[in-house]
């Protein structure tokens, strides 16, 4: 049986004409330097791309990151993703400044393994070989790339090839299997249109898995996507995973509006955010200081914003003895899409000088003061503890107040966690607060069993809810699917009609909505009515009735719809609502304009309540008064 293909993102990094590109094409036959400046200049400025196969179901995508220094842009968007690295030096010039740079910043990526390659070796004697492969050695103590294999190669003549195909073999082996859990992340490097393919992104695929037809994110932006179609390596597949190099056809959004630096996601796997809590390590090369509230370039899986840095537990990070670690918040100007563990570079905003990595914590944090002693015990937990543990405990401590994501440590997809709206409640407490309000609406219905149910805003006082209306309205909306009562309008009842009536209260209802039709427009007053009534007459003397009361009355009616409120003391049944406005219809059919006499005429309402029934039908849309007159409104024929 055949090993299953283990997919790696190998990265080509080193000072500019130092030998990548030609290295890359002499390994795999692909020339990356896709850019016809490229070609003529002679130097990578955009990120090329390889298909490398190791045999024994070994693939790496080969990541050609440009050398100049002009282009670290473009080097560190190509170094987010990748596993392990070859670093190139070459032998007649030895180590140079990018040479350090890249080794820095794929050490602060968290670029698990590698080779260092000599390259060039057929334009330099065997001292220079050696006193580069000694120099190699030196420079990557402490990094990843430490103790790793040092393979001298020309590729022009093809020396040392087989060496460093089997070097990378053996490191790429070495290499846990990339694991397809998780939510689907891609971060895109490059966006272009296609016949037949409309939109497609490429990128290196940092989690999950993908298939024709599934439905993604655009982060940040939040657009919606379908997947038409799924490339892995250059070759159409059905799907795609973690570590590989993959290609999208997108439906459902437009070239301009995605960025380099984006990511494609599924959906809720991810959130942008304006700030993050990181630690953040100073790379060794760089001997300045860094100081609270420094601008910055932050550069992020392709995407690069400003920001400040806020240190936490330092007064300044760097200098001449000082610490080169601690931790810090990013006040960001633009939105980036990270998740907790990812990894990022910070760049001086002037000069642009690569100076530390970093490495997220909380991608979504509230905002911290300096030195606070509560946040830094928390993301002390964050990076050495347990934050699942910690977040529990708080969720469970913050109540119905619930937490916002800011206050999620990253853990707001754990089972016990239930996002409503923007904030976060105990599965316990929710469960808690469902069994709270069926409590509320049995006490309520039983009190008054002709209203709909209790109002919402007394059931949020009771339930002693400290959030806000709309979270409020947000959490009962969302369990009330679950629950044995029912959301109608501003009021939660035992089902969308109320509670459930006795016969003998549903047929005195009944009879009390014909003496209502036969009122027609012409409305005596709730207590006329009822002092004249049968109806309510032989109610009052009923104890079985004894909820049978006219201001419950008529709240019933006007609830369920067999009445029309035109003020808090006029209703109409709702048959003599419909006949007036094919009235109202039968007018303006003949007339444009309607003055009170004619509306007089064709309700018989006089002025007492003729006016108010005016004021609610231009109230409602029905009609719209200009003057002294009215004229057909909008609703009419809606109504």
């Amino acid at each position: 049986m055949a090993e299953k293909s283990r997919h790696y993102i190998l990265g080509a990094a080193g000072h500019v004409d130092h030998g990548k590109t030609a290295l890359v094409t002499a390994l795999t036959g692909t020339h990356t330097d896709r850019l016809k400046e490229e070609r003529e200049r002679g130097i990578s400025i955009e990120l090329g791309f390889a298909e490398f196969d190791l045999g024994d179901g070994v693939l790496l995508g080969v990541v050609d990151m440009p050398g100049h220094e002009k282009f670290v842009k473009q080097m560190v968007s190509g170094a987010g993703g990748v596993d392990l690295a070859f670093l190139v030096i070459a032998a007649d010039e030895s180590i140079m400044p990018q040479t350090i740079e890249h080794l820095e910043i794929l050490d602060s990526l968290g670029v698990k393994s590698g080779v260092v390659v000599i390259t060039k070796i057929d334009m330099a004697d065997e001292d220079f070989v050696a006193v580069a492969s000694e120099e190699a050695m030196d420079l990557v103590e402490g990094t990843f790339l430490e103790g790793k294999p040092i393979v001298p190669v020309s590729a022009h003549k093809g020396t040392g090839l087989d060496e460093l195909k089997a070097a990378l073999k053996a490191e790429a082996q070495a290499l846990p299997v990339r694991a397809e859990e998780g939510a689907f992340r891609l971060p895109v490097d490059r966006i272009f249109t296609l016949p037949g393919a409309g939109v497609v992104v490429t990128g290196t695929c940092w989690g999950g898995a993908v298939k024709v037809g599934d439905k993604l994110e655009v982060l940040p932006g939040n657009a919606t996507v379908r997947v038409r179609e799924v490339q892995v390596h250059g070759k159409k597949a059905s799907r795609g995973a973690s570590g590989q190099r993959l290609a999208l056809a997108l439906h459902g959004i437009k070239k301009d509006e995605i960025q380099r630096g984006y990511q494609i996601a599924a959906a809720g796997a991810a959130r942008p955010s304006r700030r993050l809590d990181v630690r953040v390590n100073m790379m060794a090369h760089y001997q300045g200081i860094l100081k609270n509230r420094q601008r910055l370039h932050i550069h992020h899986a392709g995407r690069e914003v400003l920001g400040r840095i806020v240190l936490l537990d330092e007064k300044e990070l760097g200098g001449d003895g000082g610490p080169r670690t601690g931790l810090a918040q990013l006040h960001l100007e633009d939105e980036l899409v990270a998740m907790r563990d990812d990894r990022l570079v910070l760049r001086f905003y002037s000069p642009v000088t690569s100076i530390a990595g970093g490495v997220v914590l909380d991608p979504q944090p509230g905002r911290h003061k300096r030195f606070e002693e509560k946040a830094l015990e928390i993301l002390d937990v964050l990076e050495s503890g347990d934050p699942a543990e910690l977040f529990l405990q708080n969720l469970k401590e913050a109540g119905y107040s619930g937490l916002s994501l800011g206050e999620a440590l990253g853990q707001q997809d754990d089972p016990q966690a239930v996002l409503i709206g923007k904030r976060i409640y105990h599965k316990e407490l929710v469960g808690d607060l469902t069994n709270r309000i069926t409590d509320l609406v049995a006490d309520y219905t039983g009190k008054f069993p002709l209203r709909t149910g209790i109002p919402k805003e007394e059931a949020r006082r009771k339930c002693k809810f400290k959030g806000g209306a709309n979270e409020w309205n947000q959490i009962v909306t969302a369990l009330h699917h679950d629950a044995p009562w029912a959301v109608v309008g501003d009021r939660i009842g035992p089902s969308d009609q109320g509670p459930e009536l006795s016969p003998a209260m549903s047929e005195t209802l009944s009879k009390a909505i014909t003496e209502l039709g036969v009122f027609g427009l012409n409305w005596p007053g709730m207590d006329n009515w009822a002092e004249d009534s049968p109806v309510f007459k032989a109610a009052a003397a009923d104890p079985a009735l004894k909820d049978f009361k006219p201001v419950e009355v008529q709240r019933h009616l006007v609830d369920h719809g067999y009445a029309v409120p035109i003020n808090n003391e006029y209703i109409v049944a709702a048959a003599a609502w419909r006949e007036l406005l094919k009235k109202l219809r039968e007018v303006f059919a003949t007339e444009p304009e309607m003055a009170f006499a004619t509306f007089r005429e064709a309700s018989g309402l006089t002025r007492k309540l003729g006016i108010p029934m005016l004021e609610y039908l231009d109230q409602t849309g029905v009609t719209v008064r200009k003057g002294d007159i009215r004229v057909a409104g909008p609703s009419l024929e809606d109504e």
